[in-house]
Order: structure tokens, then C-alpha cells, then sequence
């Protein structure tokens, strides 16, 4: 079943590691700064060396997500 609260982030105690591009290891966040729009996250491999950089913001509610996709199929909820 779809949440009705979106998963932000930014409000996360703990942010999940990435799999690296370079060796496939994981990447774990080093540095987390809040900017206007959300989280600046810097990932950093203790494999390889490798770092990466993501943005992240206020995402949509996975519930907001599935009905505009059905919405978009013209697919109608069931009652209840």
C-alpha cells in the first residue's frame, strides 16, 4: 500500500549508502548541508576513493505518485 506521508530526506536522521560507479562498493554520505531547496549530500567510497554529490528536496508522497500514474491510464480506484 501507497503512503500518504512523503519520505523527505531531509528530515532523515540517516541517509542510505549508494553503490559506487567505479568498484560497486557501497558509498556512504560523509557531508550533509541544508540549502534552499533541500539537502546537498556528499557521498564518498572507502573502497575506491570515488565521490559523488546529490541534491535532494521535498519529494511527493507515494500515494500523490501512484494516483497520477493511474490517472494517467485512466485506471479507476476501487471503494474502500
Amino acid at each position: 500500500m501507497a503512503s500518504r506521508d512523503p519520505f523527505n530526506i531531509v528530515e532523515s536522521p540517516v541517509v542510505a549508502s549508494i553503490p559506487c560507479i567505479g568498484c560497486g562498493n557501497n558509498m556512504h554520505c560523509i557531508r550533509r548541508q541544508q540549502v534552499t531547496a533541500g539537502e546537498v549530500q556528499l557521498f564518498m567510497c572507502a573502497a575506491c576513493g570515488n565521490s559523488s554529490e546529490r541534491v535532494v528536496g521535498m519529494q511527493e508522497s507515494d500515494e500523490d505518485i501512484q494516483s497520477a500514474i493511474e490517472k494517467s491510464l485512466g485506471i479507476a480506484r476501487k471503494a474502500g
